[in-house]
């Protein structure tokens, strides 16, 4: 076998070689085109039964026990005129049939009403010759037949233990997504996939059964998305009103495949809740309806006015809004709004959530923030109840802050956020993210996170004071959490670290939290995850041995399930090693490192977002992510520190999957447990992964910068990491072929990774050893410096000098700007006391005056070391300027002084830099020392290009 490998290795080197002189690794045009849809069989999957053939044990039964083996037959005395639990009946016949367990006959359990039970409760009596489910409600019995089921998997046999069991929720309402529909944005695929316009059924009978089964009892579908420019439908996509008499066109045909799902996940008990940004209406100046609706306007944003709750007008849109929808869609779960945070909505959104804006409505700027949101959502809520009274309006209050931790970004929410869960109007839920700003430290370094973690269980502080203001008022609480995955890595079906949701679903429980959205775009795949919210969201609660133990029971043998339990255990601690900064989930290697090429040589080019295929701007794809790694996290941390935290993430999940060693063998006769372990096994693969590419950046930067001999054991580390990443790569291809979900992000709508991509990439590493590394050895081997124009040694384009500040010489080296608009301006840098100083001046022959009105600001933009994002530095006005330096022939205009510490520079050893200098005049002209060329718009990281910096060399 090892022969059969390396030849057919050496097919792929020689193939590599053959189109290496027209390779381009970063290039779009050679990456394998994307899975189409009819290969995403995990949809066929989660379509199909969800019971098939169950493997008993085959154990003798416990006295405490009733043997069910025989048969089970139903006395269905529940009163059930809307055949809701028609599903539920037909699914335990199907368990029986895959259990070869007698329906219709044998055991006999009653199927009955009991008023005093509430919702989702239910009582269990099971006794030696019979036994009852009682409940309420059909949500009740629904559960109950489940709770049955489970226990039966759970021993391994079909019996059930004698005696009573009440369980009662106190997460009563569990609401995820549809893993796979379209996500209303731009970017991924062609078009604005909008589920309620095709004619695809999401919601395949197969699917709901397993969401039920999971304790899932809602699900929302997206009516309010957002485009690059941040552009939303939302209610206008569904109906007209009188202050919107326009919209709503296809309105009927959504609403009608509205009705459609709402009336098929009935069936399942499953509500369905659409989600919205509302209001998010907008009128350019002189627009008619504000003039026939004054009390329309509302804050101004540039040239546009977003309408105002506050105003009779605009309440009356969001009541009629909401009362004809939910009028078109009997049933209709509720709604989930934005209502702050993402997109603009009421006169509110003028205030960010850390503090600071104005409020120029002339209504809403003398209200209290509270109210403005109190007026807003009020309308709403009374709208959708006057159609329909058992409808939730839940307020989602999107407050993510910080996603990057850069110098000077707030990381707290100002005073009037925390006034809201006391006045939210009566009956309407508040949903709050259960993770943000959640803290964490490491290396002596606080680290704050935004939105959507997993690794981090939470609460954070500032969810903690929301549930509590909020219970003493009786608001009921949301809280928004991720589930199966979430952004730091989200191209697998699910983590397997239910420690992690031990955690999260102990403290909602401490702080009264009744409702839970488990997940946003991704994290929703039904299995171990989910499963372990339904269990956790009933009384009695388990301790967490218990929970672990009886969670493993129902997925393997029981002589088993005390291993995987330590397994779990070892990849929730491994997983907590994740670095807690959000700009990692965007852009870091953890999702799809196996496809990252390797650079050995240098390109100087950029990560593209995770949680993208294309871009929102452009609609055109993403290339591959380059090696400017250190983009993926801020500049708080180190990457020697990333990599250490990354390596023991990695290190630790390969113990839990030693403990699995064998088990692929010992179930090959059972799909759903060989693709557990399989999923287990590509996380530790993405995870050695991104740890790989790191240390190969971290390698590479070191080795162009070493002298020597010692240059060739660098050189044989990054071989290394090459070759092991071939063969992780050959791995992953292999378990991708059997199970079609990894790779898969929902967000994306397709695939981060895939076999003939990783194909792909493997090729690029093998033509990296043929041609590359040789080439590099040549060079150590001629005592050559290694790539001297990228390191700075002999930099190339554009060059500026800083010197030191000499008394006997002030003039330095004065710089010119680039283009027509800079005039006579000219910058320079010198340096002293450990510090850099920037200047620019004007040497035009004008007047002073003149000319100190001529720059308004101006900044400088330092590149502290090669691939690090560059960081912006405000330069100070010539008014408050120092003027202690002399300037012959020109006046200064601003300067700023930049200590080396920020830079990492030491007098002794002073290393090229990488700057821009802009000025902006009072006529609104930009002024470059390099000309921009601005990237891709891209999350946090924005539009800054690094080829746009020209250097900055030391004398």
């Amino acid at each position: 076998m090892k022969i059969l490998r390396l030849l057919a290795l050496s097919v792929l080197w020689q193939s590599a070689i053959g189109q290496s002189r027209n390779y381009d690794p970063l290039s779009t045009d050679q990456i394998p085109a994307q899975p189409s849809k009819q290969s995403w069989h995990f949809v066929e999957d989660l379509k199909s039964p969800f019971w098939t053939k169950i493997e008993w044990e085959n154990k003798k039964r416990g006295r405490n026990q009733v043997d069910l083996s025989k048969g089970i037959k139903l006395d269905t005395l529940f009163p059930d005129s809307k055949f809701r639990l028609q599903t539920v009946y037909e699914d335990l016949r199907n368990f029986c049939l895959a259990g070869k367990i007698a329906y219709g006959s044998g055991y006999r359990v009653k199927i009955v009403k009991d008023p005093a039970l509430k919702g989702e409760e239910f009582r269990v009596d099971i006794a030696r010759k019979s036994g009852q489910i009682a409940a309420g409600d059909p949500d009740g019995i629904r559960r109950g037949i489940f709770y049955l089921q489970d226990e039966m998997m759970k021993n391994g046999d079909p019996y059930l233990p004698l005696g009573s069991v009440t369980k009662v929720p106190t997460v009563k309402r569990r609401i995820s997504r549809c893993f796979f529909s379209p996500i209303k944005r731009p970017g991924n695929q062609a078009g604005v996939g909008d589920e309620l316009m095709d004619d695809i059924d999401y919601y395949p009978d197969g699917y709901l059964n397993r969401l039920s089964h999971e304790g899932v009892n809602g699900l929302w579908v997206t009516v309010s998305s957002k485009d690059g420019q941040e552009n939303s439908v939302g209610f206008s996509d569904l109906v007209s009103t009188e202050i919107t008499p326009n919209a709503g066109a296809g309105g009927e045909r959504r609403l009608e495949k509205l009705r459609q799902i709402v009336n098929k996940c009935l069936r399942y008990g499953i509500r369905i809740y659409i989600k919205t940004m509302e209001p998010h209406v907008r009128f350019k100046e002189g627009d008619p309806i504000l003039a026939k609706y004054p009390d329309l306007t509302g804050s101004l944003r540039g040239n546009t006015y977003f309408l105002c709750a506050s105003g009779t007008s605009g309440q009356k849109y969001l009541y009629q809004a909401t009362n004809k929808i939910f009028s078109a869609v009997p049933e209709l779960g509720g709604i989930i709004n934005i209502s702050h945070g993402e997109l603009y909505t009421t006169c509110l959104s003028a205030l960010p959530a850390t503090g600071g804006g104005e409020i120029t409505c002339p209504r809403c700027s003398k209200l209290p923030p509270w109210q403005i949101l109190h007026h807003s959502l009020s309308a709403m809520n009374k709208g959708m109840k006057d159609a329909e009274p058992d409808a939730e309006l839940i307020s989602w209050l999107y407050m993510p802050q910080p996603q990057s931790q850069s110098k000077g970004a707030p990381t707290t929410l100002a005073d009037w956020v925390f006034d809201i869960p006391s006045n939210t109007p009566e009956g309407v839920v508040l949903q709050f993210n259960f993770e943000s700003g959640v803290k964490k430290t490491v290396f002596g370094k606080e680290l704050i996170g935004g939105d959507y973690w997993l690794s981090e269980p939470g609460p954070s502080d500032r969810f903690e004071r929301i549930a509590k203001s909020a219970a003493g008022k009786h608001t009921p609480v949301s809280a928004k959490i991720q589930t199966s995955t979430s952004h730091e890595v989200a191209t697998v079906p699910y983590l397997p670290v239910p420690s992690l949701i031990y955690k999260k679903f102990s403290a909602m429980r401490r702080l009264g939290v009744s409702h839970t959205m488990l997940s946003w775009i991704m994290g929703s795949y039904p299995g171990l995850m989910v499963k372990a919210t339904e269990r956790l969201s009933f009384e009695p609660y388990p301790d967490e041995e218990a929970f672990l133990n009886e969670l493993a029971s129902y997925y393997w043998r029981t002589e088993d399930a005390k291993k995987v339990v330590e397994a779990w255990k070892y990849f929730s601690e491994a997983y907590e090693n994740y670095p807690l900064t959000n700009i990692f989930q965007y852009f870091g290697p953890m999702h799809d490192g196996p496809v990252w090429p390797l650079l050995l040589t240098p390109r100087d080019a950029p990560l593209s977002p995770t949680y993208q295929l294309g871009s929102r701007n452009t609609f055109l794809p993403w290339p591959p992510s380059g090696d400017r790694v250190p983009e993926s996290f801020p500049d708080i941390l180190s990457l020697e520190e990333m990599i250490s935290m990354c390596k023991r993430m990695s290190d630790t999940w390969q113990v839990g999957l030693g403990l699995l060693d064998g088990f692929s063998e010992k179930y090959s006769g059972n799909r759903e447990r060989v693709l557990d372990i399989g999923v287990a096994k590509a996380l530790g693969i993405q995870f050695r992964s991104g740890y790989n590419i790191l240390r190969f950046y971290q390698l590479r930067e070191k080795l162009f910068r070493m002298k020597g001999e010692g240059r060739r054991l660098v050189l044989d580390e990054l071989k290394e990491i090459i070759e092991e990443e071939i063969k992780s790569g050959g791995e992953l291809v292999r378990l991708c072929r059997a199970d079609s979900r990894l790779g898969f992000h929902p967000e994306a709508e397709g695939y981060k990774y895939y076999p003939e991509k990783l194909e792909w990439r493997i090729n690029q590493l093998i033509t990296t050893l043929a041609q590359d590394v040789p080439a590099i050895r040549k060079a150590i081997d001629r005592n050559e410096a290694l790539f001297p124009e990228y390191t700075g040694e002999s930099p190339q384009g554009a060059v500026a000098y800083a010197l030191p500040i000499s008394s006997s010489d002030p003039s330095g080296f004065w710089n010119r700007f680039e283009g027509e608009a800079a005039g006579s301006l000219r910058w320079k840098a010198d340096y002293k006391d450990e510090t850099l100083h920037i200047m620019i001046a004007d040497f035009s022959k004008k007047g002073i005056g003149e000319k100190a009105a001529s720059v308004k600001s101006a900044e400088v933009w330092v590149e502290p070391k090669r691939l690090w994002p560059a960081r912006r530095y405000l330069m100070t006005p010539v008014s408050k300027a120092s003027i202690s330096t002399e300037i012959a022939d020109g006046t200064l205009k601003a300067e700023v002084k930049i200590p080396f510490s920020e830079l990492e520079l030491k007098t002794g050893s002073l290393t090229p830099v990488r700057v821009n200098i802009k000025a902006f005049s009072e006529d609104g002209k930009t002024i470059v020392w390099r000309e921009e060329h601005p990237l891709t718009p891209r999350l946090i990281l924005g539009t800054q290009n690094s080829r746009d910096l020209g250097w900055l060399i030391f004398k």
